[in-house]
């Protein structure tokens, strides 16, 4: 990973989060390659640990 997750605050991690689920689903849409689509797919996992190591699985989800 290019930045430290944890340096980060949760409404930044939640933006990063929307962000690359997002490119997610344009790399699926436009066809951009598994190589892409692992890239972030694994970013997307590793968010979502940082929040929930926070406590801030619920906050991920927007509930």
């Amino acid at each position: 990973m290019s930045s430290d997750v944890s340096k980060l605050g949760d409404d930044e991690l939640l933006a990063l989060l929307g962000e690359h689920r997002a490119l997610l689903g344009e790399s699926i849409a436009n066809d951009y390659g598994c190589g892409t689509v692992r890239t972030v797919t694994s970013r997307i996992a590793e968010l979502e640990a940082e929040l929930d190591r926070r406590g801030s699985a619920a906050s991920r989800d927007g509930t």
